[in-house]
């Protein structure tokens, strides 16, 4: 019965690792880093140069969200405040729109 229940962890385990680098795409990392460095330097970017940077990597509209996700982490990583993130994100959301 353990051999049974340790099984179903490694598969699983497995399972989840092979989606998580499935779903990773480098230009779409590159973009969310741009995005993460452009917030750095400049706070209070305006929604169309982040607009621009989705453009640059010929990002679709339809995957700004999904990329959007990843900027949060970049932020942290960047060593922006929670609060002034939450901030800059809003910024991201409204360049979603702005992006053809």
């Amino acid at each position: 019965m353990k051999f049974l229940i340790v099984g179903m962890f490694v598969v699983v385990v497995g399972f989840l690792i092979w989606r998580a680098k499935k779903n990773i795409d480098p230009k779409e990392q590159a973009c969310a880093r741009e995005i993460g460095k452009l917030l750095k330097s400049n706070p209070n970017a305006e929604p169309q140069f982040i607009a621009n940077v989705f453009e640059k990597h010929n990002i679709p509209r339809s995957r700004c969200k999904s990329i959007g996700r990843m900027v949060m982490p970049q932020l942290a990583k960047q060593g922006l405040e929670p609060d002034d993130a939450r901030i800059a994100m809003e910024r991201v959301r409204a360049a979603y729109s702005r992006v053809s």
